[in-house]
């Protein structure tokens, strides 16, 4: 076997290995947060306590718009899934589901409508990229520095980014 094939093969493994492996591995840790963490619950009712808020920033000029929404997939568990805004109507919101369900399996449609009730948290983006909402989001971050001591750096500058 030549140099040329060895190199060539080398090449082969680590693009099958990264294929199937490397690239669905997550960047962090995943964080636990039980369902009666005090600061999460208080999250969720702040952010639905904002839902006004929220549509007032949508009528304004936004680089983007999401909401975390329940979702309970085939398997009956019930998930936290963040979600495009596609339409912010009266009472429901059209979306684009952003993250994939753990627990679901099978082909799932990504566009969805859900009742204004099921958005947990939402967040507005701005063309400067300050981020308005988030509060499940600013917890998670609280509860990844108890974790892992500091944030790492991306999700630091990611955090700065939030204000209100």
């Amino acid at each position: 076997m030549t140099a040329i094939h060895f190199i060539l093969i080398a090449i082969l493994v680590w693009a099958l290995w990264w294929w199937f492996i490397g690239r669905n591995s997550p960047k962090y840790p995943p964080l636990v947060i039980a369902d009666d963490d005090p600061a999460m619950i208080a999250a969720i009712q702040l952010a639905k306590n904002s839902i006004d808020k929220f549509r007032e920033l949508s009528g304004q000029e936004m680089r983007e718009l999401q909401v975390k929404v329940k979702f309970v997939s085939n398997s009956g568990e019930t998930e936290h899934l963040w979600a495009e805004v596609m339409k912010l109507g009266e009472s429901s919101v059209d979306v684009r589901y952003l993250t994939p369900p753990v627990t679901h399996s099978g082909k799932l449609e990504r566009l969805h409508t859900h009742p204004i009730s099921d958005i947990e948290d939402w967040v507005a983006i701005n063309n400067d990229g300050n981020i308005y909402g988030g509060y499940t989001q600013r917890v998670m971050f609280e509860r990844a520095r108890e974790t892992w001591g500091e944030l790492p750096p991306e999700l630091k500058q990611q955090e700065s980014r939030y204000v209100d």
